[in-house]
C-alpha cells in the first residue's frame, strides 16, 4: 500500500476533518468506516488473551504467616502444599528471607500485604533457579501428527491416531521450519543457530500452545481457542501434550527482592518465573533484580495475567578495575521462551533493566498492552536498548498495544525469524541524549507482514522517515530489512520488510503530521483486543495513545493525578549511572 506524507498544511486539514469525528472518550463513526487489520494479518486477540474470566478473587484465608527472623521458606512451602484449592495462604507485613525457591501450587493464592509491605527477600546463596515461582517445567508427551483441520480460524483438528487427549488438556502445536516459505521460517539468523527456539533443537520454531476443551472421538480434539495459524501438511504438522502443567495459581500484593541472591539464585532463569502455568497470574507485585530476567515465561505458558506490577532493577557485573558493563543475557524485563500463547501482559510499570519484554521461542497470540517502559540502559549508557524485542524465532500475531515506551522497538535478525506482529497506538520514543540504535521502530531482515498502527513515534531528532538503503548509523522513525551484519551498510538488506509492512495513520516528529494508506479507512479503533475502558484505568482519556486524541499521549507517571501508571508505590524514575547500580 503507497505510503502517504501529508506535510503541515495537509495536516491542518486533516485534524480539522478528524474534529468532526473524534471525542476524547470514543469516536462516532461519521465520515469513515472503521480500520480493521486485515484478517490474513491478525488474530481475534479480544476474549482470547489471559485468565479466562479474569483473575479470580479469592477470599478464604487458609492460614496467615508472620516472618520469623530466620529462613521462612520451609514454613511457607509447607503452607502453600497444604493449602485447600480455592484458598489463600496470606504473608503479613514485614520481610520473609527465604534460601530457597517457593513454588505456588495449583488452585492456590499466595498474597501479601502490599507492595514493599510484605517482602519476600532470597538470602545470600540461595539455591534454585528463581525466588518465587508458579509451576514447574512439565513433561513434553510423545508427539501425534495433524491431519486435518489446520487451517487458521479452525476449532476442531484431526490426528493421524489416537491421541490420548482429555478436555482439559494442554498441548503444543507446531510444524517444522521452512526458510523458503512466505513468510520464511528458520531458527537461524546472523547469530547463528538457536536450538533453544522450539522443539527437536529449534527446528519446529513455529507453534502455539493451546487448551483442548472436548473430544468429539479418538482422533479429533476441539480446541478453546482458534489456530493461529495455517498449518502446513507437508512440513509435518504435529501435536504433543504437556503433562503436569499448574492452573489457577497466583501471587498477589507483595515485593520479591534478588538484591542479596542475585545470580546464584537465577542465572538462566528469572527472578519470578511461570514454567508450564495456564490461567495463573502475577498481580500487583514489585519484583526487584534481576540477573538474567526479572520474570521468565517458559514451556506453554497459556492464558496467563500479568498486570499491574513493578519490574526493575538489573545486575550488571563489575570488573577488576570497577567499570561496570552487561554479560551477554543479563537484566531482561519478561522473558519468554518456549511456546507462550495467549497471556496477557498489562498495565506494568518496567525500568532500570537492558529491556522490556524480550522472545526468544515460538511466542504467539499474546497481548502486551499498556505497559510503562522507561530508563532502560545497558554497558553504553549512549545506545538505545530494546524496549521490546523479538528477538528468537518464530513470534507472530501478537498484539502490542497502548504501551508508553521511552526507547526502540525491535524484530531483530539474530536468532531466526518473525511475522505478522500488530503495533497499535503505542508512544514509542527515544530516550533522551541518546544517539545510538537511533530507530525508534526497528524491523530488521525476515521480519515479515508487521502492522503499524496509529502509533505515536519519535522525538524530534531523527534525520530520516524510513530507512532502509543508506548507513545504517543514520537516525530514523523507522529502520527496516536491515541485517546487522556488522558492515554498517545496506548491502544485502531484505527488502521484503519494507515491502509487506502496513503503516497506517502514524503521527511522528519527523513529518510532523499523521501518515496514511491512501486507500483505508481513517478512524481507528479504540482498541484491538478490550471492547470497553478497562476497569483499572483511571480518569485519563480513553484512549490514552493516538494521533486522534489529544494530548497524543498522557503524561509520564508521577507529572500527576491520575496517570495511569502513578497508583500505589509506583515512583518517577530516572536514567541510572552504572556505576550507582547495585
Amino acid at each position: 500500500m503507497t505510503q502517504v506524507k501529508l506535510k503541515n498544511n495537509l495536516f491542518k486539514k486533516l485534524v480539522t476533518s478528524l474534529a468532526l469525528v473524534t471525542a476524547l472518550a470514543g469516536f462516532s463513526q461519521v465520515a469513515h468506516a472503521t480500520y480493521a487489520i486485515p484478517s490474513t494479518r491478525a488474530i481475534t486477540w479480544a476474549g482470547n488473551a489471559g485468565v479466562q474470566g479474569n483473575i479470580p478473587v479469592r477470599s478464604t484465608i487458609y492460614t496467615t504467616l508472620k516472618p520469623s527472623g530466620g529462613d521462612d521458606a520451609a514454613a511457607i512451602k509447607s503452607a502453600i502444599a497444604n493449602c485447600p484449592a480455592g484458598q489463600v495462604v496470606q504473608l503479613s507485613a514485614g520481610t520473609f528471607n527465604v534460601g530457597s525457591t517457593i513454588v505456588v501450587k495449583s488452585n492456590v493464592t499466595l498474597r501479601g500485604n502490599g507492595m514493599g509491605s510484605t517482602i519476600i527477600k532470597g538470602r545470600s546463596g540461595m539455591s534454585g533457579s528463581s525466588v518465587v515461582g508458579i509451576g514447574s517445567r512439565p513433561s513434553v508427551g510423545s508427539a501425534i501428527a495433524l491431519t486435518s483441520g489446520l487451517t487458521k480460524g479452525s476449532t476442531t483438528i484431526t490426528t493421524g491416531t489416537a491421541h490420548g487427549w482429555t478436555p482439559g488438556t494442554i498441548i503444543v502445536i507446531d510444524q517444522l521450519n521452512n526458510v523458503n516459505d512466505d513468510p520464511p521460517v528458520t531458527n537461524v539468523g546472523n547469530n547463528g543457530n538457536c536450538s533453544w527456539c522450539g522443539r527437536l533443537s529449534g527446528t519446529r520454531s513455529l507453534g502455539q500452545t493451546a487448551k483442548v476443551v472436548a473430544v468429539p472421538s479418538p482422533t479429533t480434539a476441539t480446541l478453546e481457542i482458534p489456530l493461529y495459524w495455517s498449518y502446513d501438511k507437508s512440513l509435518s504438522p504435529q501435536g504433543v501434550k504437556l503433562s503436569g502443567v499448574t492452573t489457577q495459581s497466583g501471587i498477589e500484593n507483595l515485593t520479591i527482592d534478588n538484591s542479596l541472591s542475585g545470580s546464584s539464585a537465577q542465572k538462566s532463569s528469572g527472578t519470578l518465573s511461570l514454567l508450564g502455568t495456564s490461567n495463573c497470574w502475577v498481580q500487583n507485585t514489585e519484583v526487584i533484580g534481576a540477573y538474567e530476567a526479572i520474570m521468565l515465561l517458559n514451556w506453554g505458558a497459556y492464558r496467563n495475567t500479568i498486570r499491574a506490577n513493578k519490574l526493575h532493577e538489573g545486575f550488571p557485573t563489575t570488573a577488576g578495575d570497577g567499570t561496570t558493563s552487561y554479560a551477554t543475557s543479563r537484566a531482561y524485563g519478561i522473558n519468554s521462551q518456549m511456546y507462550s500463547s495467549a497471556n496477557l501482559i498489562e498495565n506494568n510499570q518496567i525500568y532500570h533493566l537492558s529491556t522490556g519484554l524480550i522472545t526468544a521461542g515460538p511466542f504467539s497470540g499474546n497481548v502486551f498492552a499498556y505497559n510503562y517502559i522507561t530508563s532502560l540502559y545497558l554497558n553504553v549508557l549512549n545506545f538505545n536498548p530494546y524496549a521490546i524485542s523479538f528477538h528468537g524465532s518464530h513470534a507472530f500475531m501478537n498484539l502490542i498495544e497502548g504501551n508508553y515506551i521511552d526507547s526502540r522497538v525491535a524484530s531483530d535478525w539474530v536468532w531466526g525469524t518473525k511475522s505478522h506482529n500488530t503495533f497499535f497506538r503505542n508512544k514509542i520514543a527515544l530516550a533522551p541524549n541518546r544517539t545510538g540504535g537511533a530507530w525508534d521502530v526497528d524491523l530488521q531482515a525476515n521480519s515479515r507482514y508487521y502492522n503499524i498502527v496509529g502509533n505515536v513515534l519519535g522525538r524530534s531528532t531523527e534525520s530520516l522517515y524510513t530507512l532502509e538503503a543508506q548507513d545504517a548509523k543514520t537516525s530514523a522513525i523507522f529502520r527496516l530489512g536491515y541485517n546487522n551484519d556488522g558492515d554498517g551498510s545496506a548491502s544485502g538488506n531484505d527488502i521484503n520488510v519494507g515491502n509487506s509492512v502496513v503503516r497506517h495513520g502514524n503521527w511522528d516528529t519527523y513529518s510532523n503530521a499523521v501518515t496514511w494508506n491512501r486507500s483505508d479507512d481513517q478512524t481507528l479503533p479504540l482498541s484491538l483486543y478490550l471492547s470497553s475502558k478497562p476497569a483499572w484505568w483511571n480518569g485519563l482519556q480513553w484512549p490514552c495513545i493516538g494521533p486522534d486524541v489529544s494530548p497524543k499521549y498522557p503524561a509520564a507517571p508521577g507529572a500527576g493525578k491520575g496517570t495511569p501508571w502513578s497508583s500505589g508505590s509506583v515512583k518517577v524514575v530516572s536514567s541510572p549511572s552504572l556505576t550507582s547500580v547495585k
